[in-house]
C-alpha cells in the first residue's frame, strides 16, 4: 500500500524502486545461473572421469581378449598335432592289428 502512495506521489521515486527490485531480481538470477554453471561444471568432471575409467576398462578388457585368444589359439595348436598324432598311432595299431590277424589266420591253415 505505501508503494502504492509513494508512487502516487512520487512517479520518479517508484521507477527508482522498480529498478532496485529489477536489480535484486537479475542478481538473484545471476547467482542462480552461476549454481548451474557450477553444477555442470562438476557433472562435466564427473562425467570425464567416469569416460577414462571406462576408457581404461576397456584397454585393459582388450589386452585380455588378446591374451585369451593367443592361448586358445596355442591350445587349438596343440590339440590339432596331438589329434594327428593319435590318428597316426590308430592307424599303425589298426595296421599291426591287422597284419596280426593275417599271420594268426595263416598259421591256422
Amino acid at each position: 500500500m505505501s508503494r502504492v502512495r509513494s508512487t502516487i506521489k512520487d512517479p520518479d521515486r517508484s521507477k527508482d524502486n522498480k529498478d532496485r527490485t529489477s536489480s535484486c531480481e537479475l542478481e538473484v538470477l545471476l547467482r542462480v545461473k552461476e549454481n548451474e554453471i557450477d553444477y555442470l561444471q562438476k557433472e562435466i568432471s564427473c562425467l570425464r572421469n567416469e569416460l577414462q575409467f571406462l576408457n581404461t576398462e576397456k584397454r585393459l578388457a582388450c589386452e585380455r581378449y588378446t591374451e585369451v585368444r593367443e592361448e586358445l589359439s596355442g591350445m587349438k595348436g596343440r590339440s590339432e598335432r596331438e589329434i594327428q598324432s593319435l590318428k597316426e598311432h590308430l592307424r599303425l595299431a589298426m595296421a599291426a592289428l591287422q597284419e596280426g590277424q593275417k599271420l594268426g589266420n595263416s598259421l591256422d591253415h
